[in-house]
């Protein structure tokens, strides 16, 4: 049914049912998956199959999420372009797997360098907010001077506040949107990854303050 149904729903449900049978994880259908996710023609249909490989998401995984990133924009022989909603998916892919840390060394790379480039030129906004995110998972140059440049040009406060938080997992330090005091911080800072993970005293007070409280 994922692969041979004549209507977008019945390859839907295919693709739903064999996520949820005893054959959800072997490699025949992580295959399906792949196979449907990079040449169906419905986007729920493509959308269904990446939702299915992030539940089990890995190393073998990396390749299928960044060929569906990278297909907005680039033309790629194995892979119907994305719209924004799959690519979405795949975003949501990679940060699961970039959360879990279950992608291979040799994959870092790639993978870092197809995030940097979403970030900053991929059309979809949810797709940016995600990768934005996610690159706060790898402390790494130039990473930390990408996101600073995000906070200075995008006028979208969702954006800025992304990538705001991706530099405060990345430093354990905030600058509070300031684009001129990250730039000055990240040149007098010889490790600024030293406290990648930790959280600054003022984020973390504030995260305790009430949404409101009684004023007698």
């Amino acid at each position: 049914m994922a692969l041979e149904a004549k209507t977008a729903d019945e390859r839907r449900q295919g693709v739903i049912g064999l996520s949820q049978s005893g054959d959800a994880t072997s490699d025949w259908a992580m295959k399906v998956y792949d196979t449907v996710a990079r040449t169906d023609t419905d986007p729920m249909v493509r959308c269904a199959a990446v939702r299915a490989m992030a539940a089990w998401a890995g190393s073998p995984q990396v390749p299928t999420a960044l060929k569906l990133l990278k297909s907005g924009t680039v033309k790629i022989p194995d892979v119907r372009p994305a719209p924004g909603t799959v690519r979405w998916e795949a975003a949501k892919l990679l940060e699961n797997v970039a959360r879990e840390g279950g992608y291979e060394d040799s994959q870092r790379g790639e993978i870092v360098a197809t995030l940097l480039d979403r970030a900053v030129k991929d059309q979809d906004r949810l797709v940016r907010l995600t990768v934005l995110g996610t690159l706060g998972y790898f402390p790494q140059k130039p990473v930390p001077a990408t996101l600073v440049d995000v906070i200075g040009t995008e006028e979208d406060f969702a954006l800025q506040r992304a990538a705001e938080s991706a530099l405060i997992m990345l430093t354990g330090v905030t600058h509070h949107y300031d684009v001129d005091a990250w730039r000055k911080w990240l040149a007098e800072t010889p490790n600024p990854f030293e406290h990648a993970g930790e959280m600054p005293d003022e984020v973390s007070n504030q995260k305790k303050k009430p949404v409101w409280q009684w004023d007698f």
